[in-house]
């Protein structure tokens, strides 16, 4: 049996993601996502699944990436690179004929593609500068003039802001297309476009003032294509976000995620309804505590794209997805908000689409079934068989068990402990606290190779959602809210004490610790307090609010929402930071960085390593070029590896074997 010990392993991820169904044949098409080894990218292929035979056959494959399929009539549109343009395009592949054509020649490439129904019409969207400027700054190699408060962003650098991301419509005979509206999509959301039944009217998510720097609030807005005229859908609410929206078959209600609170990542989703006869909006989940979307933690989830919300066929339920201790569910609701849970708890149902005679296609991922199809007939689940599955059947997979603690002030420690495979009781083991990032998000039930990698590697693992973490209620987010480092760390610290109490095979002499982004600043913040550990990787890190407020593409919100504190409270940011107790370090520290990261600028483990340094500390940086924040998850493959070997290696090296 194989395990992924080598980090190369990473070659030999498979996913399946956005089924498309095609009720002619009864059969859906996906996107079947892997590594190409030889050329170091990734790809996507189109794949066909019928669902009398099993037969899982190739449909589209070009050594690029295929993705985001829609199915109608004999059509299927996906999006790939143009040979012309260089650029993610709208293709067309007949089925009866297998042609394929380009359909769009846009300048900046297209996002999303989904057909309009019993139409010849299909939407995209596209980034677009409507007006033209006297002056391009991307015409000037010397120099680039800056107005705006909100000029970069993540994995992109510098922002046009002219150029807004537009929804468009265009025929399939034609070349040219009509620009709708901007649209965006919020923090951890999918739903791009949806549209009602009878092919008239257009929901979408956008911002509510999307020339403002400070304003991230979104609404859902609504175009009616016979009238061409744009409204806001929920325009009794003043502020929030809203999203998902998702029409009822009978055009009766939309359904969709939404909070009233102006936006911050730490609000939970609430569900909603809009009933379009009497224009009233009923909150669903007003008294549940839950949050609506997917927030688990993996590292190679390639083109999801169908939505949270679906509806059944005979418009009287929907279904939608939410994350609950570690978990991501799906539960069926009805017209009057009562929630019948539907999928199978200890997994990640990561994506479903609800077939035309009812039946629910889901795509699952648990630690020890990287990735399965399954179908719901309304009473039972069954699993298909795919390549994708029998792909992952020749690995020895590492064990998870969940754990749960009680905290300092009796609140909740939930995660999971991972042993490596071929674990033996009589054996001593080392153990890595592995600290996800957000603070906003949930290690989960489902696999993920940075943690396999791990444990095949000898090492136990311990994944905890501590306070700040999705999946447990609306206070448990709010618990790290203006209090990093304070419940959140101590959570982390009891969990590892109570830890090494539950499993005597832990080695305490052999304590290691890790994260990014977040669990970067955890990592740092750690070390400067607890000395228990002896090496710790921090990974796309924060060392210092007081610069990170002026320098991070969301830093001029979000840390003045998240500390409580903005740049004229520069004391109360600089005691919050990792920084200011750099001289306390016992640990020794391996601050791993991407160069382009504009989520947590380089200049932030430039900071902590030359602190460090001066006070005479053990420590190294490894600098990843022409990478973002996103580097763990959709980097360059070889820089995954990098990383991954470079938090081992430096762990091996202080790891102390009897």
């Amino acid at each position: 049996m194989k395990t992924f010990k080598n980090a190369h392993t990473i070659y030999d991820l498979e996913y399946g993601s956005a089924p498309t169904y095609d009720p002619k044949n009864e059969a859906f098409y996906y996107v079947y996502s892997y590594f190409d080894k030889a050329n170091e990218a990734y790809r996507s292929d189109i794949r066909f699944y019928d669902l009398h035979s099993g037969a899982d056959e190739l449909l589209v494959s070009n050594g690029k990436e295929n993705y985001s399929p829609t199915y109608q009539n004999g059509y299927l549109l996906y999006l790939s690179n143009d040979n012309q343009t260089q650029k993610p395009q709208v293709h067309s592949y007949h089925l009866k004929s297998h042609t394929q054509q380009v359909l769009t020649q846009t300048e900046s490439g297209i996002n999303h593609v989904e057909w309009i129904p019993n139409t010849e019409s299909f939407l995209f969207t596209t980034s677009l500068r409507l007006e033209e400027k006297e002056t391009d700054p991307k015409e000037n190699p010397y120099s680039r003039k800056i107005k705006t408060l909100n000029y970069q962003a993540d994995g992109i650098g510098f922002v046009d802001k002219e150029k807004k991301n537009y929804l468009c419509e265009q025929k399939l005979s034609e070349e040219n297309y009509t620009v709708i509206d901007p649209q965006s999509t919020g923090y951890g959301l999918r739903r791009i476009v949806s549209v009602s039944s009878d092919s008239r009217y257009i929901y979408y998510e956008g911002q509510v003032d999307p020339n403002s720097d400070w304003n991230q609030d979104s609404a859902v807005f609504i175009y009616d294509r016979q009238t061409a005229e744009t409204s806001k859908l929920t325009a009794q609410f003043e502020k929030g976000i809203f999203s998902e929206a998702a029409p009822s078959p009978d055009g009766h209600f939309v359904a969709m995620v939404g909070s009233e609170l102006p936006y911050e990542t730490n609000n939970q989703f609430n569900l909603y309804l809009y009933n379009t006869k009497t224009k009233d909006f009923q909150n669903l989940s007003e008294d549940l505590d839950i949050q609506f979307a997917d927030n688990s933690v993996s590292d190679f989830y390639q083109h999801i794209t169908r939505s949270l919300i679906q509806w059944a066929p005979d418009s009287q339920s929907f279904y939608v997805q939410t994350s609950e201790y570690g978990d991501v569910l799906l539960y069926q609701v009805s017209l009057k908000g009562n929630m019948k849970l539907i999928s199978e708890k200890g997994q990640v149902l990561k994506e479903y689409l609800v077939l035309e005679n009812g039946d629910i296609l889901a795509s699952t991922s648990r630690f020890d079934k990287p990735f399965t199809w399954q179908l719901f007939n309304g009473k039972i689940w069954r699993y298909l068989s795919s390549d994708i599955e029998a792909h992952y059947s020749d690995y020895l997979l590492a064990n998870y068990q969940e754990v749960q603690y009680e905290a300092e002030d009796g609140g909740i420690i939930h995660g999971y402990f991972v042993q490596p495979p071929n674990f033996d009781v009589n054996k001593q083991y080392p153990l890595i606290l592995n600290i996800h990032g957000g603070p906003y998000a949930m290690h989960a039930s489902n696999f993920y190779h940075e943690a396999q990698y791990m444990a095949a590697n000898g090492y136990c693992v311990l994944l905890i959602n501590p306070r700040g973490s999705y999946g447990y209620g609306q206070d448990h987010v709010l618990g790290v809210y203006e209090r990093y480092g304070k419940e959140d760390y101590t959570d982390l610290m009891t969990a590892i004490s109570e830890a090494c109490k539950e499993y005597p095979f832990i080695d305490e002499e052999n304590l290691f610790l890790t994260g990014g982004s977040y669990g970067g600043f955890m990592t740092n913040w750690i070390v400067t307090r607890d000395h228990r550990f002896k090496a710790a990787a921090s990974q796309r890190s924060m060392s210092n609010f007081v610069s990170l407020f002026s320098t991070s593409d969301i830093g001029y919100f979000f840390f003045r929402d998240q500390i409580g504190a903005d740049i004229t409270e520069i004391e109360k940011m600089w005691k919050n930071s990792p920084q200011a107790y750099a001289d306390q370090v016992e640990t020794p520290l391996l601050l791993l960085h991407p160069l382009n990261d504009y989520r947590c600028p380089f200049e932030q483990a430039q900071q902590f390593y030359t602190s460090l340094k001066y006070f005479g500390k053990e420590t190294e940086m490894l600098v990843f070029h022409n990478a973002s924040h996103e580097l763990s998850r959709s980097g360059h493959p070889e820089q995954r590896i990098q990383r991954l070997e470079g938090i081992i290696n430096w762990f091996n090296h202080y790891y102390e074997k009897e």
